[in-house]
């Protein structure tokens, strides 16, 4: 098996990468270490098999860890020198070990994390630098750890909220791709002597059943890849982009995920604030969190009029980045000095506002979703019962 080997020679300060065949990774990296070298990072080079996936870094997890260990008293070296000890994962240990490398060459932490191979997300890297002026590295850690939880708690309530109604339709199209797969056929079989002329919306069903029987390997296949595809655009993030797209297409749901966008950017840019940031560097990394065109470009704008002199809240109501309430309080964050705990409150409100949207949306869809599904199966039962109906008024 072929090996994929990232390396780094002490002696020399050298990197080097390579394709080495071995038996396994351990037997790779045992043969590699012989030689004096420090393996950063292993992977097996033939993405394509079975079983080979993306590793993946736990950033939160490290900074907890890391956090925990600097309030202890242990100093950056000796912190990231006893998670190098625990027993990690190939990649994770690779990462370790080259934010070690990082840090004994005398770069900052901030460095380490911009230069590793693992993408740390540039609002950590922010945080990190400006904990790294006030020597206030694990308040800055804590800043992250909150901002990111109140991030994961947020997409946990929306995927909770979204389980349900994706069951419902799923089942229920299930059921009906039986329904007409299966039992359409053969009641068709029992209506080809009949003597009455079949309705069209009959033909049409029997017709669907026809096709659906003779080609329902074909037609499970397709399910299949579905569900494949589905699951390999949640894990790139291509399915989540695809369906804010839709829902921003609908107006009602527009205003909402615009608010979703501005709690993000108003939380960031207070934990940014209250690192020591100024609203002009601030700002930049806070724009990247919209993924809306339109929104980023008015960020961009904003910016300008803030680089102009003018204040924050005319900048942001300038354009359209306020509401008369949330341009107020920030007038008032701006007059007391305050203004990163303002910015906090402003995007606590847009969250619980957002969250709100979700939990209705959900109650409303529960219902309306469980109707459709019972109409659908409804339908199909009638059509086929439909010539039933007609031979026994008949008789």
């Amino acid at each position: 098996m072929q090996f994929h080997v990232r390396t780094f020679y002490a002696a020399s300060g050298a990197v080097a990468e390579r394709t080495i065949e071995g038996q396994s990774a351990q037997a790779v990296r045992h043969v590699l270490e012989g030689e004096g070298a420090t393996v950063l990072s292993i992977a097996v080079a033939n993405r394509w098999q079975l079983g080979a996936r993306k590793a993946v870094f736990n950033v939160a997890l490290f900074c907890e860890e890391l956090r925990t260990l600097l309030s202890s008293g242990m100093s950056l070296v000796e912190a990231i020198e006893t998670l190098c000890s625990k027993n990690n994962e190939d990649y994770k240990q690779s990462v370790l070990l080259e934010i070690k490398q990082h840090l004994l060459e005398g770069k900052p932490l901030s460095a380490a994390l911009e230069l590793n191979r693992c993408a740390f997300p540039p609002l950590l890297v922010a945080s990190i630098k400006a904990g790294e002026r006030t020597s206030r590295l694990d308040d800055a850690l804590d800043e992250f750890i909150g901002y990111d939880k109140v991030g994961q708690e947020l997409g946990r309530k929306v995927v909770s909220a979204a389980i349900y109604p994706s069951l419902v339709v799923g089942f229920g199209m299930l059921v009906c791709l039986f329904m007409i797969s299966y039992v359409v056929p053969r009641f068709a079989k029992v209506y080809d002597d009949f003597g009455k002329t079949l309705s069209f919306s009959t033909m049409v069903l029997i017709k669907v059943g026809q096709f659906a029987g003779d080609y329902f390997g074909v037609l499970m296949f397709a399910v299949a890849a579905l569900v494949v595809a589905t699951v390999l655009l949640y894990r790139n993030g291509k399915l989540k982009a695809g369906l804010l797209y839709l829902l921003g297409q609908f107006g009602f749901a527009k205003y909402y995920l615009r608010l979703y966008q501005l709690a993000r950017i108003y939380q960031t840019m207070s934990m940014l604030l209250k690192g020591g940031y100024t609203l002009a560097d601030a700002i930049p990394l806070a724009q990247n969190l919209a993924f809306e065109k339109k929104l980023e470009n008015q960020m961009v704008n904003a910016r300008a009029a803030v680089m102009e002199g003018k204040r924050l809240s005319t900048a942001f109501a300038a354009n359209g980045l306020t509401d008369s309430v949330t341009e107020r309080l920030l007038q008032v964050g701006e007059r007391s000095g305050n203004l990163a705990k303002i910015m906090d409150i402003i995007a606590q409100t847009y969250r619980q506002e957002f969250m709100l949207f979700i939990e209705r949306a959900t109650r409303l869809a529960e219902p309306i979703l469980l109707m459709a599904v019972g109409l659908m199966i409804g339908a199909i039962i009638i059509l086929m019962y439909m010539p039933v109906f007609d031979l026994a008024g008949g008789i």
